[in-house]
This record gives C-alpha cells, structure tokens and sequence, in this order.
C-alpha cells in the first residue's frame, strides 16, 4: 500500500500543480538568454535617470555638501551604468542613489516633485536590472571580457546570462497595473469626476463643455478595464500582442496631456521585459545584418 504522501502525489489535481509549479519556476529563475535586451534597457535607464534629474543636479544648483555630495553619487553612479563598467555594482549604486532620493530628500526633506511614484519606478528598475546579465552586452565590461578573451586565445564570452531579473520587472509593471486600476474602482473615477476635474484643471478652467460628463465617464471605464488587461495580459504572449499598442498609446497619451514626467518612457523602455530576450536579440541582430549572439552556455554570475 503506497505511503499517504505518495497517494496524495498521484492525485491528477496535485500532478497539475506541480507541473504548474515547476513550469513558473522554469520561467521565473530558470530561464537563460541573451543579454542584449538587458543592456538596452540598462543604457536606457541611464538616460532616463539624466532627463529626470541632471538638470537639478548640476554643481551649481545645490553647493552645500550634501548637496554636492549627491550629485557627485548621481553622475558617477549613472555614467558608470551608461557605459556598462561594472554594470552590475552601478546599477545597485544608481538605483539606491534613487531611493535615497525619493525617501530622504523627497519625504524628508521635502522636495515634492522626487516622491512622485514616476521617481521611485526609476529607482526599484535599476534594482533590478542588476538581477540581468545587463553588463555583458553593450558595455565597457563587454569590450574587456573581449579584450580578455583574444589574449588568451579563447573564444569572446557569450552574450547570455539568467532572466530572473527581467521576470521581476515584469512583475513590477503588473503589480503597478493592477493596483493604479484598483485605486481607480470607486465612484469617483469611474463616474468620470476625476477626468472632468483634471481636465478643467489643465484646459479649460472654470468653463464646463457640452457632453464632457459623458466623454469623462467612458474615458475613464476605459483607462480602468485597459489597466487591469494590461496588469493580467501583458506577461502571457497569447495576449500581449493584442496589448502591446494599446499599452504603448495609454502611455503616449498620458506623457502628451499630463505631466508625468518620465513615466511613459520609463514604461515603454520596460516593456522590453515581456518580450523573449532571443527573440529581442535576433531582431537586433537582423537589423545590424549580422547574426545572433553566441548560444554557447557558460557559468551564470
């Protein structure tokens, strides 16, 4: 007679759990690829860090010592992760440079505009692309791990590492998703209060026009269900490709009508996290006329 526990593991509902199981462990940190979407969204970051905050950062904006001593973190945090020298170590240093940023000099000190979640979605990315193997692609660590390589002979290192990272990113968008849409389930936004209000704040002043009632209602409905789509859609590639442009728009739209800074760019650069990374590569790839990146495995960092 088999033991309770072996009986329990041959239930077919128990055989369904563990094949799920073990399928999203497979997906969540088992999974290696190619490194060249991580490096994209490294370098763009990098770039998105600057447009936010470089222009209040700069040496003369703030000559106290601590202010001086953040931006001296800032740019040399930033550059390094822009570059890809220690890519890794850069991207933990930008992305807590950050969250210094959004907590202290934002909560704590008082600077408003750094507490926005725009601000703190800028930071945890960086976190977590240094998860990626976002250095051996597109780097000065690329170009020495090359450089390495030749003088002794070998073959240069693949472009490939572990995607857990990536998957943890998509985790944050749909965690970000779901809970802006359930932020917007009341009455207030669904019944297009919020949108008038916005709107007549931004446009039209104290001037009320004909049929924006109705026009504020459906448009928020809308922005509600597309997030939830999104928060639950995007990760499966059954139904993102049916999400992806509405997505793209939702954010283009938002980034022409309102200020929200670097908020849509920050998303659409993370986007690049739901995609395949070799399928991301060999697009690359096939626009640079070359062909794809090394599929030799090596040891994982």
């Amino acid at each position: 007679m088999p033991a309770p526990t072996d009986a329990a593991d041959d239930r077919p509902g128990w055989r369904l759990m563990h094949a799920i199981a073990a399928r999203f462990v497979g997906w969540a940190v088992d999974t290696e690829g190619s490194s060249r979407s991580s490096a994209l969204i490294r370098v763009g970051l990098a770039m998105l860090f600057w447009s936010r905050w470089a222009g209040e950062l700069l040496l003369y904006m703030d000559q106290s010592p601590m202010g001086l001593f953040l931006a001296a973190n800032f740019f040399v945090a930033t550059a390094l992760l822009f570059v890809g020298y220690h890519s890794r170590v850069a991207a933990v240093w930008t992305g807590a440079v950050g969250l210094a940023m959004y907590y202290y000099f934002g909560f704590q000190l008082g600077r408003e505009p750094w507490t926005h979640h725009h601000t703190y979605l800028l930071a945890v990315a960086a976190l977590l692309i240094a998860l990626t193997p976002c250095g051996r692609s597109y780097s000065l660590d690329r170009y020495l791990a090359v450089m390495r390589a030749e003088r002794m002979g070998l073959p240069p290192p693949a472009e490939r590492g572990n995607l857990w990272g990536l998957r943890l990113i998509v985790v944050q968008l749909s965690v970000l998703y779901f809970f802006a849409a359930l932020d917007k389930t009341s009455y207030a936004f669904l019944s297009g209060a919020r949108i008038e209000a916005i709107f007549l704040w931004y446009y039209e002043g104290s001037d009320h026009p004909a049929g924006l009632a109705w026009l504020a209602t459906i448009v928020s409905i809308a922005v509600v269900a597309l997030e939830y789509c999104l928060a639950f859609g995007l990760p499966f590639r059954a139904t993102r490709r049916y999400l992806l442009l509405p997505g793209l728009a939702f954010h283009a739209i938002i980034y022409l009508t309102l200020p929200v800074y670097t908020f849509s760019a920050t998303m659409a650069l993370l986007y690049l996290a739901y995609f395949d990374a070799d399928a991301v590569d060999k697009v690359i790839a096939r626009l640079q006329g070359i062909g794809p990146t090394g599929t030799a495995r090596e040891e994982i960092s």
